[in-house]
C-alpha cells in the first residue's frame, strides 16, 4: 500500500485506534468517525475512566502533540500528529491534524522476548491457568499443565488469552489463532498468534516487548 492509499485509510469510519497525547503518559481508546484529507481527521473523545477524565481534558488542548496508532488490514500503523480542537456540541469529537506520513510496520518482524507472565486461556469455553513464556508484538508462546480434561487445540484453532499485565477488565481477552501445539505427559505448549487484539491492548504488549529488550541490551 502506497502512502497515499495509507493516508485515505487512517480516516476510514469505525477504525479503532489508540491516542497518546503530549505530556500524558497514558493512552486511550477512540474511533476514527472520518475526515477530510489534507486537513484533519476526526475522532470521537477518547474512552477514559471516569476518574481520568479531569486529567486527560487538560491535555485535550489546540497544538497539543497526539500519537496515534492503530492496524488496518492486519498491518500495525501510525502517525504523529497535533491537536486542531475538541468541540462539545453536539458531540465532543477531536479534531486532529490530518498527517503527512503514514508509518507501517510487519508484526512478525518484532523480536520475541522470554517472560514468565501469569495467564489464562479459553479453549471452546473452557478456562485454564497458563503460563506465557515468550512474547512479541505478532503473539506469544503459552504452556499449561496437562490434565485429563486439558483441551489440546488443532492448527488453526481459535482461542482466548487473558493477561492482567495487558488487560484491566477480566472479561476482556485477547484472541488469537493457534499456530504450533505440542504435549508430552506433563503439558501442552502453543504457539500463538494474535488475530487483530484491541488497539490498545497491542500498544500495551509493545512497550512491554521494547522495555525489555531496551533494559537487556
Amino acid at each position: 500500500m502506497n502512502q497515499s492509499a495509507k493516508l485515505k485509510a487512517a480516516c476510514t469510519p469505525g477504525l479503532r485506534v489508540a491516542i497518546e497525547l503530549g505530556g500524558l503518559n497514558d493512552k486511550a481508546p477512540s474511533i476514527v468517525i472520518g475526515g477530510d484529507p489534507s486537513k484533519y481527521i476526526l475522532l470521537k473523545e477518547p474512552m477514559v475512566h471516569p476518574n481520568d477524565k479531569a486529567i486527560w481534558s487538560e491535555y485535550l488542548y489546540s497544538g497539543n502533540e497526539a500519537t496515534v496508532r492503530y492496524i488496518f488490514e492486519g498491518v500495525a500503523s501510525g502517525f504523529k500528529t497535533r491537536i486542531v480542537k475538541l468541540i462539545n456540541s453536539p458531540d465532543k469529537i477531536l479534531f486532529l491534524k490530518y498527517p503527512k506520513r503514514i508509518e507501517t510496520y510487519n508484526l512478525r518482524r518484532h523480536k520475541r522476548i522470554n517472560c514468565f507472565l501469569e495467564a489464562e486461556i479459553m479453549i471452546n469455553e473452557q478456562k485454564t491457568l497458563a503460563i506465557v513464556e515468550d512474547l512479541s508484538s505478532s503473539g506469544c508462546g503459552i504452556t499449561y499443565l496437562k490434565d485429563d480434561n486439558s483441551f489440546f487445540p488443532e492448527i488453526g484453532a481459535d482461542v482466548k488469552i487473558f493477561c492482567p499485565y495487558f488487560i484491566e477488565d477480566h472479561d476482556g481477552f485477547i484472541p488469537c489463532k493457534v499456530q504450533r501445539a505440542t504435549k508430552d505427559s506433563r503439558k501442552i505448549e502453543l504457539g500463538l498468534t494474535f488475530d487483530k487484539p484491541a488497539p490498545d491492548i497491542l500498544v500495551k504488549i509493545q512497550d512491554y516487548v521494547t522495555t525489555v529488550l531496551q533494559h537487556s541490551m
